[in-house]
């Protein structure tokens, strides 16, 4: 039977010993160059599938500029902040809430993210190295680096004396256990169902004549400025009872079948760009 787990070793060794991926950049040289740098996974645990997934498509390109003689820069590197790190530590000393965290120690808990971070990073490159992945992973940034950290106190900085800064409100979301804010992309979501409704809004100067539209979030529509239409897809006006109503060609068959339940005729067909 054949054996991928050898196959794979003698491959990943053979790569090391020969020095194929440094070769794979030497011999472009100069050439026109094509940059990358990764966008970076959080550093929360081990890999899961959409990280080989996703690492795997840069390699293609990567692989496929390098073939067609780009002169190819390339860097790994990784999300260390956040939420996901915290729920990590405080898990690992089973740490309930913020005034636990607090107890421990604000600076050792930082600490412990920070190594917690560095070894979760040190296994993500070593198996996305077995994943045949050719990346800098020797020199991945990690944004707990003091540069890091300087360059963004740097930019804080020239705000300030550029009069950029100023202070107001904004409504954020917050973990409810350590009472640490919450970027969106910590934001856990669910699937749930949710009424939506469909709206006639009147043509200024026109005798019975409405666009239609859909949405799922009808408190909004106070506040409606404007409607949205694709010029390049084909609408259609159609007559309903008295009424004239404008919709989008390809939704108008369900619409009016499933939804409105009611008989139509279309009396025009136009492309989006007549409704600007």
């Amino acid at each position: 039977m054949y054996n991928f787990k050898i196959t794979e070793e003698k491959i990943l060794k053979l790569w090391t010993k020969k020095s194929i991926y440094e070769k794979s950049i030497e011999q472009n040289k100069g050439k026109t160059p094509f940059y990358f740098l990764q966008g970076p996974p959080y550093t929360s645990g081990k890999l899961h599938i959409a990280h080989a997934w996703n690492n795997s498509m840069k390699d293609f390109v990567l692989r496929y500029k390098r073939m067609n003689h780009f002169e190819v820069w390339d860097r790994a590197g990784y999300d260390m902040h956040g939420l996901p790190t915290e729920h990590k530590v405080q898990a690992k000393f089973n740490l309930k809430n913020k005034d636990a965290i607090i107890a421990f120690g604000l600076d050792k808990f930082a600490k412990e993210a920070i190594s917690f971070s560095k070894e979760m990073a040190n296994y993500m490159n070593n198996d996305l190295k077995r994943l045949g992945i050719w990346m800098d992973f020797d020199n991945a940034y990690m944004p707990i680096n003091p540069e890091y950290i300087e360059g963004v106190w740097f930019l804080i900085k020239k705000a300030y004396e550029k009069d950029r800064l100023y202070e107001g409100r904004r409504t954020l979301s917050w973990c409810a256990d350590c009472a640490t804010a919450l970027a969106k992309h910590e934001q856990e979501y669910k699937l749930i169902t949710d009424t939506s409704i469909f709206v006639k809004f009147k043509v200024k100067n026109k005798n019975n004549e409405y666009l239609v539209i859909w949405t799922t979030t009808a408190w909004t529509t106070i506040y409606n400025l404007a409607i949205m239409a694709n010029p390049e897809l084909d609408y259609i006006k159609i007559k309903v009872d008295d009424e004239y109503w404008i919709l989008a060609e390809g939704l108008a068959g369900i619409f009016m079948g499933s939804v409105v339940g009611k008989p139509y005729e279309i009396i025009e067909r136009f492309k989006g760009e007549k409704l600007a």
